[in-house]
């Protein structure tokens, strides 16, 4: 079979509050149908699993492991490991376990207003990374468990579930024969070798001004991308500028308006690379961006003191956008 025997085949429809969108260049309708069913099972299969704002999920149940150890799957183990491994890397900058202030935080910007001392207290109590452990057996063929320190402990694993769910479908499709793929959900995407007659597939770079026209378009191959930030996601209370993102040292929301996108092998890697620079800030994020499974990384802030500036160090820009 030639790239030019390949036709392009397109899906989209709602999920996990967003929108999945499936592009895959195969040979027949029926083989494209196979792949994007192999992959929309995949998805299925992991939304009740990892999903945070489903309180039926397995890893919403993990509220109730206060000295009551909960036995996992593999797969939300995979995301807890991956979550560990990524918390290391950062500094703390990825951490879990903030999921109670993450709920206060949102309730509270929905509210347009900052949480009352008790809301914070309360939330800062039940957070932080002493306050959930996964226990792995020597034998890997017994199942991992989680125990938390106190009730009301909330793990919110947003930061990497997506990317994680992306990788799975994205291997579904390629056992079924595929791999001139793109799957995106919500702007994390993963694509495989690019559209035939195509030097890569083509991606748009953001700032951090809505309605701009992107900073820059590339095209890539056999990568993952994701842009965390909060373009978005923020909210003004007395002419305080808030973030949607916490910063696990102080427990407050960030104030600074910045966007990272990052580049990876895996989804997972690139969903928690891109939230983890955020949270980091520019400075840290350089000198530790070196150590990351991240192959490439744009970083952009608004500054009202240069119209233009750039640091860069190999393979991480840093742009400042007034």
């Amino acid at each position: 079979m030639t790239s030019n025997s390949l036709e392009r085949y397109e899906y989209t429809a709602p999920t996990m509050g967003t929108v999945l969108r499936i592009i895959l260049y195969s040979e027949s309708p029926a083989a494209a149908e196979q792949a994007i069913h192999a992959s929309l099972d995949e998805i299925e299969r992991l939304i009740p699993i990892l999903n945070n704002y489903d309180p039926k999920s397995e890893v919403s149940g993990l509220t109730d492991s206060c000295n009551n150890p909960i036995r996992v799957s593999s797969d939300l183990q995979s995301v807890l490991e991956h979550a560990i491994r990524w918390h290391g890397l950062t500094d703390g900058a990825l951490d879990i376990s903030l999921g109670s202030i993450f709920r206060v935080w949102s309730q509270c910007r929905k509210e347009r207003r900052l949480p009352t001392s008790d809301e914070w207290t309360r939330s800062i109590f039940t957070s932080g990374w002493h306050v959930w452990s996964l226990d792995r057996p020597s034998d890997s063929s017994l199942p991992a468990t989680v125990e938390t320190v106190s009730e009301g402990v909330i793990i919110d694993t947003s930061g990497l579930a997506t990317g994680y769910i992306i990788d799975r479908a994205f291997e579904a499709m390629q056992r079924t024969g595929h791999e001139c793929v793109l799957i995106d959900i919500g702007g994390d995407i993963r694509m495989g070798t690019p559209p035939p007659e195509s030097e890569g597939w083509v991606v748009a770079v953001a700032g951090v001004q809505a309605n701009k026209r992107p900073v820059c378009n590339l095209r890539l191959q056999s990568c993952a991308i994701t842009t965390s930030g909060d373009l978005n996601q923020f909210v003004e209370i007395d002419g305080t500028r808030y973030s949607h993102l916490i910063d696990p040292k102080t427990k407050r929301p960030l104030q600074r308006s910045q966007t990272a996108t990052a580049i990876a092998a895996t989804c997972v890697d690139a969903d928690a690379g891109a939230t983890s620079l955020c949270v980091l800030g520019v400075e840290r994020a350089s000198q530790l961006f070196h150590n990351l499974p991240l192959t490439e990384a744009f970083v952009f802030e608004s500054s009202s003191e240069s119209r233009t500036a750039t640091h860069s160090i190999p393979r991480f820009r840093h742009l400042f956008n007034e």
